[in-house]
């Protein structure tokens, strides 16, 4: 049990599902099974990676980062696992698809290497959630480029969401500040989203991420809530199990 907590399994299934999301939406499809695999592994090394970094430069003891201490042979094992088969799938994804992750990866290593250099100590969570919402939506804007709006609606919620995990380990001015600027961020986003299509389960796993995510950061700050906000990403599941039953 502790190890579904505390290695973000349920952030790679949110991530997964609102690829879904996105493909069902504007390619009226959904991902391959390759695609979608390749996503969820990707995800799940970043985040893993992520947790050994966090050790290795800026130690913590929090339950989350003292788990990665306590069993980091057996993560760094699991991680060359999940890369062995990230490499294996990826020739069967098509050039254009193949083509852009190489271009987010590069980005990720730029992202990396800006932020062990200091250069991006306030926007790290802004830039961590346009690389996770370009990533997400990566195999849906390559093929459609009018998806765009939907991947910059998700950068915002991940954004926000960020903007409520940083409150958790720090409260400041800063983020609160940037947490209600980016709840009106959304509500043009989706506005706009909304105007266009007419379709309100278009915009309603959207809602509910971003009115979860209010609702936690209305309350007292609590670590043990860390959770909620994670599983606010599992939001498209309300338009996918529509979609199922109204067939």
């Amino acid at each position: 049990m502790r190890f579904i907590k505390f290695s973000s399994l349920e952030v790679v299934i949110g991530a997964v599902l609102y690829q879904f999301f996105l493909s069902a939406t504007y390619l009226h499809t959904f991902p391959s099974l390759e695609e979608g695999v390749i996503l969820g592994l990707v995800v799940w090394f970043f985040y893993l990676l992520d947790r050994q970094v966090d050790n290795h430069f800026l130690p913590s003891q929090d339950q989350r980062h003292q788990f990665h201490i306590e069993h980091q042979c057996v993560l760094r094992a699991l991680m060359c696992v999940i890369l062995a088969v990230i490499l294996c799938l990826l020739p069967f994804v098509s050039s254009a698809v193949l083509r852009a992750g190489v271009m987010l990866a590069i980005a990720v290593i730029l992202y990396g290497f800006c932020t062990q250099k200091g250069w991006l100590q306030q926007e790290k969570e802004l830039c961590t959630a346009v690389l996770y919402a370009v990533g997400v939506g990566l195999v849906v804007w390559v093929r459609e480029p009018r998806a765009f709006l939907g991947v910059l609606a998700l950068a915002a919620l991940a954004y926000q969401n960020l903007c409520y995990f940083a409150l958790l380990e720090n409260e400041s001015v800063f983020f609160m500040s940037r947490l209600k600027k980016s709840e009106w961020v959304i509500m043009g986003l989706l506005s706009g989203i909304y105007a266009s299509s007419q379709d309100l389960f278009l915009v309603l796993p959207f809602l509910v991420t971003f009115g979860i995510t209010i609702f936690l950061s209305r309350m007292s700050l609590s670590e043990d809530r860390r959770i909620w906000a994670d599983l606010a990403f599992w939001s498209p599941l309300i338009y996918l199990l529509h979609g199922i039953f109204s067939t």
